[in-house]
């Protein structure tokens, strides 16, 4: 059987904020770090590809399973400023100082929010989900809810027909993450997060940001806030690249062609 750890097995641990578990994976014992937050009915190992080649950078690397995801509680609340909150306490309760945050999607928002709270050295966001309404949540929350709570053998195969470009491991960690998944957590997101939307939030930022957008069939990025983001970027500094080949889920569906921007944007911290 071929290994899904690249070469790097991650250490599994936990910390507890405000009586609510919040696991996370680990991988190195780099001098910074890097923080890694996963989209909707995803899990920390997600990530399985591209944490060992950032701790080769010389980061510790860690990776949470957001609430209600994987091994950690859902919470009560599902606004992205709580899931944020959420997440701050468990950076700080960690003691991990400065931090280089990474978010794909849903974990792209939260990152937007938890990069006001706590001190961040360098931002990486991929196709970051940019606004909701409960309106538009309700339209397409059974569409993303699929295979939540499922069995793996259930799951596995309609993820090998649809993925065609994902790794065999990407896979594997899905159907377990949609098993682990709380089908509340997605509705919370949804239908129970309020109305939002984060670019004025975004471009605020002053901490050095990249973007990384999925290509244009494939971006949830509304046309309108890419080029206010994209014009923002440029005038501030900062990065913002369009990827072809890609589909929303960049490091699965394009990890090849993501990865060295990636890679290229955080040697920047770690030189």
């Amino acid at each position: 059987m071929v290994s899904c750890d690249a070469g790097l097995t991650p250490i599994r641990a936990q910390v507890v904020v405000q009586n609510r578990v919040v696991s996370y994976l680990r991988w190195g014992e780099g001098d910074i770090y890097a923080v890694l937050l996963h989209g909707i009915t995803s899990s920390a190992r997600a990530w399985w590809r591209v944490a060992p080649v950032i701790a080769n950078l010389g980061y510790t690397v860690i990776a949470f399973d957001m609430p209600g995801h994987g091994e950690s509680n859902v919470i009560g609340t599902h606004d992205i400023p709580s899931i944020a909150q959420h997440i701050a306490a468990a950076i700080t309760t960690l003691g991990i100082k400065e931090p280089s945050i990474i978010g794909h999607s849903w974990g792209g928002a939260t990152a937007v929010h938890v990069a006001t709270l706590v001190p961040t050295a360098r931002i990486t966001l991929i196709d970051p989900l940019i606004h909701m309404s409960p309106e538009h949540g309700a339209t397409v929350v059974d569409r993303y809810a699929e295979g939540v709570g499922d069995a793996e053998h259930q799951t596995t195969p309609w993820l090998t027909a649809r993925h065609k470009l994902w790794h065999r491991c990407d896979v594997v960690w899905k159907a377990e993450a949609l098993t682990q998944c709380r089908r509340e957590a997605v509705d919370g997101l949804f239908t129970q997060s309020g109305s939002w939307d984060l670019t004025d939030t975004l471009i605020s930022l002053r901490a050095p940001m990249c973007c990384l957008v999925a290509a244009p069939a494939a971006t949830i990025i509304p046309v309108a806030a890419q080029q206010t983001i994209a014009t923002s970027f440029a005038q501030h500094g900062h990065r913002y690249v369009q990827v072809d080949g890609t589909d929303h889920n960049m490091v699965r569906g394009g990890f090849d062609v993501t990865m060295p921007h990636i890679i290229q944007w955080l040697k920047k911290e770690s030189i």
